[in-house]
């Protein structure tokens, strides 16, 4: 977004995660990755870097590259500082660690997060900060979908969930919400979800407890589990619905993607729900709750072919007055002067 604006645009990562590294790559964005396994020693390293570097403004997204990016600033700069929050975990702002990489937010010019409810966390925990804090959604920056979608395509109910294989996105209580379902309305429904398997190195506890739990009911052919995909959006765009069942979230990119595709939402009460969500482009369901979890996709299941289509104009109309990419360009834009 800020190449298309005229500005030089550099990323600094500390890991070798490059799902993204190909689509910069192509925009000729340069990437510099600093490798070290030492905290302290990649602490310094870090901080060097950003300190050599003739930059206005330095960006960091999430709660390390922030904390680093603070660090960074220490002993004077001549360029400006915008951390972004993407996180609404309550448990971020209780933890020693939370505790501390907020103290060094106080190093920041500005803290930016991407949705209100995120924003008021914020305040009700560090109201010193509140003058920093602003909310700026994320802009959808869909490419071009080749999918022809057809409505509840082999008779059945497709949702779509595109999140990593973590606890708090919640697999358990949609396993347990299906199960709940009755045995003939079973036959009617497909979940596909897509996501990152090991959220870190080696660990797929959470998605192997997942496939135990669909394996143990018999679900393997209603509830299918798939690794993360490039062509999330074309999946998205041939399903009848798009589906966020998670206990905490940020703004959830899955969700304002599914939107912007004309999608009918079913979600969790969680981030801007009740901007992103209401009766009439999807349903609304508790994380906790398997039987309201169940309740919401009996509803959506009840739909007639002309009612998915309405839910997903109306999801298509919201997500254009909320995620208009000239409008959070002029934001950040704004921002950065």
């Amino acid at each position: 977004m800020f190449q298309q604006y005229g500005h030089e645009v550099r990323f600094v990562t500390y890991g070798n995660a490059d799902f993204f590294k190909s689509i910069l790559d192509a925009s000729r964005i340069s990437v510099d990755c600093i490798i070290d396994s030492g905290k302290i020693s990649r602490i310094l390293k870090i901080r060097k870097k950003i300190r050599e570097g003739d930059q206005n403004v330095v960006i960091s997204f999430l709660e390390t590259p922030n904390f680093l990016a603070c660090i960074a600033t220490i002993g004077g700069r001549e360029w400006k500082l915008i951390t972004s929050e993407r996180s609404s975990n309550i448990m971020s702002f209780k933890n020693a660690k939370g505790r501390i990489f907020n103290w060094f937010q106080r190093f920041s010019d500005a803290i930016v997060c991407n949705s209100k409810n995120g924003q008021c966390i914020w305040e009700e925990h560090y109201p010193m900060y509140k003058d920093k804090l602003l909310t700026i959604y994320n802009p959808v920056l869909l490419p071009e979908v080749q999918a022809l979608y057809q409505p509840r395509k082999d008779g059945k109910l497709h949702i779509v969930v595109a999140a990593s294989y973590q606890y708090l996105k919640n697999m358990d209580s949609l396993i347990e919400a299906v199960n709940l379902l009755n045995f003939n309305l079973k036959s009617y429904l497909r979940v596909d979800w897509y996501g990152r398997i090991e959220v870190t190195a080696g660990n797929k506890e959470a998605y192997n407890a997942a496939l135990e739990k669909i394996n143990r009911y018999q679900l393997e052919k209603i509830i299918v589990l798939h690794e993360e995909t490039k062509d999330i959006n074309q999946k998205m765009s041939e399903a009848d619905f798009v589906g966020l069942f998670s206990q905490y979230e940020g703004l959830p990119n899955a969700i304002c993607e599914g939107m912007s595709l004309g999608k009918p939402i079913i979600m969790t009460r969680v981030s801007d729900y009740n901007v992103l969500v209401d009766e009439k482009n999807g349903f609304l369901c508790d994380a906790a709750n398997p039987q309201i979890i169940k309740e919401a996709i009996e509803n959506a299941m009840k739909l007639s072919v002309e009612e998915i289509y309405y839910m997903g104009r109306n999801s298509k109309e919201k997500a254009n007055n909320l995620f208009n990419k000239q409008i959070i360009a002029e934001k950040w834009l704004n921002l950065i002067k």
